[in-house]
Order: C-alpha cells, then sequence, then structure tokens
C-alpha cells in the first residue's frame, strides 16, 4: 500500500528543488540580459568584454532551463496540494490559521509560477526584448518563488519541525499562525476564483501589450 505522506513529501521536495532552480536561472537570466544593455549603451562598461560569452552561455541554457524547472515546479505543487487534502485532516488545516496561511500563499504562489509559465510558452524566448513581459516573468516568477519559501515554511510549523525563517518572524514581530483569511471552504473558493481571473487578466494584457512591444 502507498504510503501517501510518503509521496507527499517526495512532492514537496521535487517541487521546492525545481522551483528554486527555476528562479535562480531568471535571476541569471536578468544578469545577462542587464551586462547586454551596459555593454550596448555605455563606454565605462567596456572592460567587461570578457563576461560576453559567459553571458550568451547562461541566456542561451538558463532561460529555457527556468521554463522547464517552472513547468515541474508547476506540476509538483498542485499535485502535493491534491495529496495533501488526503494526508492532513481537513479541520486541522482549515481549522487554524496557520493551515489557511498556508493555503492562501500556495494558492498566490501557484498562480504567479502559472503566469510565467503561460506568458513564456506564449512568446518564447522574444518576451525578454519586451521591458514590459520580461517585468511580468520576472516579477512572477520571483514572486512566486518567495511565497513558495513562505510555504514551505508554515509547512514546517505544521509538521512541528519549525523553519529556518523563525529568526525573520521574530525579528519582524510576525505570527505565522495569526490567520489572513476567515476560517472555512467559502474564503478558499474566493481565493481561488479571484486568482483564475488575476491569471487570465494578467495573460491577456501581455498579449495585447506584446503586439507593440515585442521586436520579431
Amino acid at each position: 500500500m502507498v504510503d501517501l505522506s510518503a509521496v507527499h513529501s517526495m512532492l514537496i521536495e521535487m517541487h521546492g528543488g525545481m522551483l528554486t532552480l527555476a528562479a535562480f536561472c531568471i535571476l541569471g537570466v536578468i544578469a545577462a540580459r542587464i551586462h547586454r544593455r551596459l555593454r550596448n549603451t555605455t563606454k565605462w562598461y567596456a572592460r567587461a568584454q570578457r563576461l560576453d560569452i559567459f553571458s550568451d552561455w547562461i541566456l542561451r541554457h538558463a532561460e529555457p532551463t527556468a521554463f522547464l524547472a517552472a513547468l515541474g515546479g508547476i506540476i509538483g505543487m498542485i499535485l502535493s496540494s491534491i495529496i495533501g487534502y488526503y494526508v492532513w485532516p481537513a479541520e486541522e488545516v482549515l481549522g487554524t490559521g496557520l493551515g489557511l496561511n498556508k493555503i492562501t500563499f500556495s494558492i498566490f504562489a501557484t498562480e504567479l509560477w502559472i503566469v510565467f509559465a503561460l506568458v513564456r510558452a506564449r512568446y518564447g524566448e522574444r518576451l525578454w526584448n519586451s521591458r514590459g513581459l520580461a517585468g511580468t516573468c520576472a516579477f512572477a516568477g520571483l514572486g512566486g518563488f518567495l511565497l513558495t519559501v513562505l510555504t514551505g515554511s508554515l509547512g514546517g510549523h505544521m509538521a512541528g519541525k519549525g523553519s529556518v525563517l523563525d529568526p525573520i518572524y521574530e525579528l519582524l514581530n510576525v505570527n505565522p499562525e495569526t490567520p489572513l483569511v476567515a476560517e472555512g471552504w467559502g474564503p478558499i473558493f474566493v481565493l481561488f476564483a479571484a486568482e483564475l481571473i488575476v491569471i487570465v487578466s494578467v495573460f491577456l494584457l501581455s498579449r495585447a501589450y506584446s503586439r507593440a512591444q515585442i521586436q520579431t
């Protein structure tokens, strides 16, 4: 018989690692794009020519890696959420501020990663030629990663293991068990509906914006 708790833990480790890889690749792409822009627009940066080969290598490999890792991470997040529903009793999740906060952050994290994946799937590597689309993808990916880290932190508290972010919570005087939403299924469904609207809206806006901004 399959131990769902073990499967749940495996999926958490999987999507956590893949989304971490995606976030670092996004940072690499941003750094490489900044390097390329400075090389083309400023004279004082001319000495950095030796970094061109490394920058091109990052753009060639890190950009598609970020997309593929994000796709794997999204699948892992969704599957771990589904299996987590059967691992954790509903009253233990929906009846505590910690559980509700974890669900909330998980929903927002998934939303942002889906926005990143949708825009990248629609426009490919060309999106980085548009400041608007590049900014949207960078914000969605890095914001999704931050919320993923917070979700994992709250999951550690739920498992009774604590979190490496506890010193930061103490420094900011933040109690992770303070609920951000009301208890019950109602607010959760509202969050899902709101996030679906946001995903569709961002995708449609980016599509309209790209017609004037993307260089083909």
